[in-house]
This record gives structure tokens, sequence and C-alpha cells, in this order.
């Protein structure tokens, strides 16, 4: 009844939403040099950032479900994490340097 274990998906949906959360950065970092209103740019901001802070975690969270699973595609889920963790470390650095900047 259970030896055939079913195919699970966490790879793909992992590197799907790590490339919408690299779009989204991206999407942020244009918004700043848009010749926008102060309104518009508060809400594209916001808009963006937010989608980044959602789906960085998700995309994370799914490439390691998708490591750990045994019948995953594997790839895909490192793809995903290596995707992910790029941005997020380059925006981590430069927060680190502005705060050592700053003090």
């Amino acid at each position: 009844m259970f030896s055939k274990l079913k195919k699970t998906y966490f790879g793909v949906f992992a590197l799907f939403f790590a490339v919408l959360a690299v779009s989204s950065i991206v999407a942020n970092y244009s918004v700043a040099y848009m010749n926008i209103s102060t309104e518009v740019f508060a809400r594209l901001n916001v808009l963006t950032a937010s989608f980044y802070c959602v789906l960085t975690p998700l995309a994370f969270v799914l490439g390691v479900l998708g490591i750990y699973f045994k019948n995953d595609h594997k790839a895909l889920s490192w793809s995903a994490l290596i995707v992910v963790t790029i941005p997020f470390l380059i925006n981590l650095a430069q927060m680190v340097f502005s705060l050592m900047d700053s003090n």
C-alpha cells in the first residue's frame, strides 16, 4: 500500500518563490531610483519590501524541505537556496557596513 512514494515538489516551488523574491528585491531597488512622488514611493517601497520579507523565508523553508525529503528535486532545492541566500547576504553586508560607518 505505501510501497510507492509520491514525488514531492518542494524544490520546484522553492525555486519559483526564490525567483519571485529576487525579482521583488530588484523591484525594491528600482523603486528607489524612480522619479515619483513621495506617496507613491512609500506605497511601492512597502509593497516590494513586504513581498521580499515574505517570499525569502518561504523559499528558504521550501528549499530545506526539498533537500530533506527523499523523493524531491534536490538540485532545484539547492538552486533555490543559493538564489535566495545571495541577495540576502548582500543586503546583510550593506546593513553591517552602514552601521559601521554611522558609528
